[in-house]
């Protein structure tokens, strides 16, 4: 979520924020080791106080091999919320051309739908092989509302992570990992592909994700292009420098707008609490009047949605198209109700995401509303 991550907090910082109290002579290793890799930048929490020395692996070089970091099929079990900005002005750019980003944001936001679903326990893959630099566990996951919950995790905005150093001046950073799913320990070696936590939502977190950021010579870069964040001249779309293998370059280079969830209620839900509690319960017979609704992410301006609802006798009960968004939305609720309570039987619930008539994706379900 943040751009400036506690997991590797700048060397101006005192050792204490760090998360652990080095002593003099550790504080040197990790100048000397920080150093010898290019690492200006993040000498005092770029490794574990445990005093060992980092050296290069005789391992295949990452550059252009770089694996997904989750386990999960993008755009139906997680989702792509976020994308680095690649546009040094104070404006923003996602690497794909769009607006999936936000000022300063360094890396790959990669979702669940709701706090509710972090019991899958989906896999955080280590993106190449390489050693365990820093990690951490045991903070809670919870979803960031207020200032109060800020500052609860201030200076573990990362929440529970991994830091991995690879070949070649690489180096990856994985942050809001499940509490208790951290397996990496720091100094082991992992391989790419192996699991190093799961998806969670701990530290600074508005939704349930793991947030990975790449660094070469230590430095950070947008991996999708291969280009450096700071580059005045980083062209979204180009991405014949990527940093991945081509199996993720085609997994990420994909439509990230997305309908993450929808159904039939008999009331309204709110984006909190889907984020926390998942989609509410199926209406009821002869409950409350009808909501139809749909929860959709990433909608880009001009954008709009159709919702049509059919009954058990295959009467049309809804059939409602929004006008076009003015604006992007980020994360958007659309909902139609019915002033009548619904009955038992099968309804069929359409749902649509339109770009004036092009469809972007479109869902449909069968809903059975008991006696």
């Amino acid at each position: 979520m943040l751009s400036s991550l506690s997991l590797l907090t700048k060397a101006k910082r005192s050792e204490s924020r760090c998360g652990m109290r080095k002593s003099s002579e550790t504080v040197g290793l990790l100048k000397k080791t920080a150093a010898r890799f290019g690492w200006v930048g993040l000498v005092i929490c770029s490794a574990l106080g445990s005093g060992d020395t980092l050296s290069r692996q005789a391992i295949a070089d990452p550059l252009g091999s770089l694996g997904l970091p989750v386990s999960c099929v993008l755009g139906t079990e997680c989702f792509v919320q976020q994308m680095p900005d690649i546009d040094p002005t104070p404006g923003v750019l996602d690497p794909l051309c769009g607006l999936a980003t936000y000022q300063g944001h360094d890396g790959w936001d990669i979702r669940l739908r709701s706090l509710r679903d972090i019991v899958q326990d989906v896999p955080v893959l280590a993106v190449a092989d390489g050693r365990v630099a820093r990690m951490r566990d045991g903070i809670d996951d919870q979803i960031y509302t207020d200032a109060e919950d800020k500052t609860r995790v201030a200076d573990k905005e990362c929440g529970n992570g991994v830091m991995i150093e690879h070949a070649s001046g690489l180096s990856s950073q994985y942050c809001h990992l499940k509490n208790g799913t951290v397996l990496a320990k720091s100094g082991a070696h992992v391989q790419k592909g192996q699991r190093i936590g799961a998806i969670g939502s701990s530290g600074y977190a508005e939704f349930p994700h793991v947030h990975v950021s790449i660094r070469l010579d230590g430095k950070l870069v947008e991996p999708l292009t291969g280009k450096s964040l700071v580059d005045v001249n980083a062209a979204c779309g180009d991405l014949s420098g990527s940093l991945f293998e081509p199996s993720a370059v085609r997994a990420l280079d994909r439509q990230n707008a997305a309908i993450l969830e929808y159904g039939l209620a008999d009331f309204v839900p709110n984006l909190p609490d889907l984020v926390r509690k998942g989609a509410p319960p199926l209406a009821k017979n002869g409950g409350n009047p009808t909501v139809a609704w749909l929860w959709a992410i990433n909608v880009e301006a001009g954008y709009r949605f159709r919702i049509k609802l059919v009954g058990p006798d295959e009467t049309i009960l809804v059939d409602h198209t929004t006008t076009a968004f003015e604006k992007r939305k980020a994360n958007y609720l659309s909902y139609v109700a019915r002033k009548l309570a619904i009955s038992s039987g099968r309804y069929s619930l359409s749902v649509e995401m339109l770009n004036a008539d092009k469809s972007i994706q479109s869902k449909n379900g069968l809903f059975i509303v008991l006696e």
